[in-house]
């Protein structure tokens, strides 16, 4: 028909500029929108960058409980959290949530690695590590624009012969194989809980163990260990939570608390304004929580009275209620008198935001392929309606 838009206009100037959500929805419409959205990266790509300058990337926090292959998926702005499923858990093994990245989850169980986007639910299962035994200790993805890729951090300890030292190995997508990588600088900085690591300015972020207060960074370009510096907090009294680290408008955020009989009374939330300079390190925010409706931990397991995970999309702090329930609370930076309370069954939480998006990663000699043949679109995971 005359009045018809051309294709190019439709693609570029229209679809790239709406949200995933519809635009999945939209896979439904023909067969050459189905591979424009699906499997064409050049359309991924352009679709990610408009969202981000213009901002409207939405965001979601994936949550498993107890190592669950069920997760779900919160919508901080509102009530919504919907069910997901693993696509890939064959068997009653423990799920770790890695890292992630431009949308894209990186997933543990057990020994298994998997890089999954929740919003198509393509996934890729990544090659096994030859070295793994022992607990991981400390762990991280991200993408690098630098050396342009993907990679995943995982350092494992290793109890051989009863003596206890840390082995690192990473992973970049679309090598096929594991590599070590040196810890010296470390000198056991890390030791302590597990947790992951936060995505800054192309470094993975850890806070340090129990006895220093310090930032460890892995550059993902360089594959090298740094040391950041923390601010001084011996004068106030109050100390930092050693959970994982946030990022809040660009910038690195750590929290500290005080508290009285195992209970958080309050909370101090600091953002590095200039990346790794010691002196730009400022005070946000404080949240006092002296005032609501939740009881200290009266048991004897040691647990903190609260996690926190500060994200763009807001703050949700976590505390142990009993009987195998965990509260998520959310708190937005604007009103940050505004509490929003979730109440999520289990013992353990694992919890990573991402972005919705459509980016995948594919092989080298299909990068360039926009067009999918139905031979080649059989081979591709089913996408659930």
């Amino acid at each position: 028909m005359a009045n018809e838009l051309p294709h190019d206009i439709i693609e570029n100037n229209i679809l790239t500029r709406l949200p995933v959500k519809s635009l999945i929805r939209f896979t439904s419409v023909s067969q050459r929108w189905r591979s424009l959205i699906l499997y064409c990266p050049k359309f991924a790509a352009s679709q990610f960058e408009f969202s981000s300058k213009q901002k409207s990337i939405a965001h979601r926090v994936l949550v498993s409980c107890n190592g669950y292959d069920d997760l779900q998926s919160l919508d901080l702005g509102s009530s919504s959290s919907p069910t997901l499923r693993l696509p890939f858990k064959q068997q009653q093994v423990h799920c770790n949530l890695i890292g992630s990245s431009n949308g894209l989850v990186f997933v543990a169980l057990g020994n298994k690695y998997y890089v999954w986007n929740p919003s198509t639910r393509f996934f890729k299962t990544l090659p096994d590590i030859d070295y793994c035994s022992g607990r991981r200790v400390f762990f991280g993805a991200g993408y690098s624009s630098a050396s342009g890729t993907y990679k995943l951090l995982i350092c494992r300890e290793d109890d051989d012969e009863e003596i206890y030292t840390e082995v690192a190995h990473i992973l970049s997508l679309g090598a096929p194989k594991w590599r070590l990588v040196n810890l010296d600088v470390l000198n056991e900085m890390l030791t302590g809980p597990v947790f992951m690591g936060t995505l800054l300015n192309g470094a993975l972020h850890w806070l340090c163990g129990y006895s220093k207060y310090d930032l460890v960074a892995f550059d993902l370009a360089k594959e090298e260990f740094r040391i950041m510096q923390l601010l001084n907090l011996d004068d106030d009294g109050s100390r930092f939570y050693r959970g994982k680290l946030g990022v809040l408008g660009g910038c690195l955020c750590v929290s500290s608390y005080t508290e009285y009989n195992y209970a958080c009374v309050s909370v101090d939330f600091w953002v590095m304004k200039d990346y790794d300079v010691r002196e730009s390190w400022t005070k946000l925010f404080n949240l006092d929580m002296s005032n609501l409706p939740l009881q200290p931990l009266l048991d004897n397991t040691f647990r903190l009275p609260w996690t926190w995970y500060t994200m763009e999309c807001g703050t949700v702090g976590v505390k142990w209620s009993g009987e195998g329930r965990n509260v998520l609370m959310k708190i937005d930076h604007d009103e940050k008198e505004k509490h929003g309370l979730y109440l999520i069954e289990g013992w353990e939480l694992d919890m990573v935001d991402y972005e919705e998006s459509l980016i995948w990663i594919e092989e080298k000699e299909n990068v360039k392929k926009t067009k999918i043949t139905k031979s080649s679109s059989r081979s591709r995971k089913k996408l659930k309606s």
